[in-house]
């Protein structure tokens, strides 16, 4: 995950559109994300600005990060409203899969999940790359075999141990690649005062 920060820099006034070209070009590289603090302009702007290069469309809303099918949106964008108590935490897909053996991934790669919007692998390949689509809240485990079960609590230790933990404060921008990042939705929850402005989009 790539950290812009801008604490001892001194403003410019083509920060606004440097800062979104380049998380723009980045979300297509191995970082897969960006974190961007103490911006020196003012961070609603800089946010719109982001998601403007980012993708389409923009719908600003406030919700808890990862309690619907936002998996069909490429990327997801976060400006923090409020400073963090918690530590957020991000995990590569790449991470999680190198601890997984192959029958593991076999079985997450098979359409036998119940999402909301119905049955569904949590892993998908996609131009050769995997990508994960996990919400422990949203996924109905009754009718899943104890196997099944063992494995996704495999899945969300990994996302834990495996994860690396930032803090957001007030003003901080968060960008990640929707597909290729899991994050961990106790963390962005609206507990405790915390609120972010968040948009899901579709990468240009």
């Amino acid at each position: 995950m790539k950290i812009i920060d801008f604490q001892n820099e001194k403003t410019q006034k083509n920060y606004v559109s440097v800062i979104s070209t380049s998380i723009s070009k980045n979300l297509n590289q191995d970082n897969f994300g960006c974190i961007i603090k103490n911006t020196p302009v003012d961070s609603f702007d800089l946010f719109k600005s982001i998601c403007d290069e980012v993708g389409s469309p923009i719908t600003e809303q406030y919700f808890d990060s990862g309690t619907s099918d936002s998996h069909m949106h490429d990327v997801i964008a976060h400006l923090c409203l409020t400073s963090e108590t918690k530590r957020t935490v991000l995990c590569k897909v790449d991470h999680i899969l190198a601890r997984l053996t192959e029958i593991e991934i076999d079985v997450l790669s098979s359409p036998i999940f119940e999402f909301s919007s119905g049955r569904a692998a949590v892993l998908t390949q996609h131009e050769g790359h995997y990508r994960l689509r996990y919400n422990g809240e949203s996924i109905n485990t009754t009718t899943l075999l104890y196997l099944a079960k063992d494995i996704l609590k495999k899945l969300e230790d990994i996302i834990v141990e495996a994860g690396e933990q930032y803090i957001l404060n007030q003003g901080d921008c968060l960008v990640i690649n929707n597909h290729r990042v899991v994050y961990s939705k106790t963390n962005f929850s609206n507990a405790g005062g915390r609120l972010f402005k968040s948009v899901r989009l579709y990468q240009k």
